[in-house]
């Protein structure tokens, strides 16, 4: 009869549990290190995903509306390295061209005109921003000493009532300062403006108003998605 196996000594146990966990000892450490160049090379990864942000710029917006409320407009405000770009889109007006300006105060409500002194719609928002004290309306693009800061294109309207335009204004900013206009607001006219009358080009009256107002605070610089749509809702 052929002898049983003899069982196993202690230490031979002893010396498997060693060699086990030495194995997982060595296992772990490479799962860990493995994973660690993984998370290392997924930073990497989204660092370099990542676009590198130019010179963070200011923005503001403004919601135009009607004398009665009703929404009719949105802009947008940047500062760029040659000034603050100016991009308006209206709605409900009549077709063709509209006056278009920054006016010195941050009120859409009633007030009085300057030249006849009866309270008009949109009448406190005051007369044009004119920070260079040039007293005297011209054309867009002109100096500050030479004819109002807050002088801007007419916007083209189509038969459908809407129009747009987008115009870099480099007399004025949106940085605190005696140039800067958030708190101010924008006005759009009843008729074109000739860029030659005082005080507001023979324009007519304000059509729509609107709050220069800081953009929010969770606006992302160069994210399209944050800023707010041109498109009136």
């Amino acid at each position: 009869m052929a002898p049983l196996p003899s069982s196993p000594s202690r230490a031979s146990f002893q010396r498997r549990g060693t060699l086990a966990a030495s194995t997982a000892a060595v296992a772990a450490a490479l799962f860990l290190a493995g994973c660690a160049g993984s998370a290392s090379d997924n930073s990497r990864s989204a660092v370099a995903k990542t676009p590198v942000p130019g010179l963070e710029r200011a923005t503001a917006t403004a919601r135009l509306v009607t004398p009665e409320g009703a929404p009719a407009g949105n802009a947008v405000l940047t500062e760029t390295a040659a000034g603050v770009e100016v991009a308006i889109q209206v709605q409900g007006l009549s077709p063709g061209k509209h006056g278009f300006h920054i006016h010195a105060n941050g009120a859409c409500s009633p007030g009085p005109d300057a030249t006849t002194g009866q309270t008009i719609a949109f009448g406190g928002a005051g007369g044009h921003f004119d920070p260079g004290m040039a007293k005297k309306h011209g054309h867009p693009g002109q100096p500050s000493h030479e004819a109002h800061a807050g002088e801007l294109p007419n916007i083209t309207v189509g038969d459908d009532g809407r129009g747009s335009v987008r115009f870099v204004n480099a007399n004025v900013s949106l940085t605190p300062g005696k140039t800067s206009v958030v708190g101010r607001s924008l006005v759009v006219h009843e008729k074109e403006d000739d860029y030659t009358t005082n005080p507001a080009g023979n324009s007519g009256g304000r059509l729509l108003c609107g709050l220069i107002q800081p953009a929010p605070a969770s606006t992302v610089v160069g994210d399209k998605a944050a800023v707010p749509s041109l498109l009136v809702r």
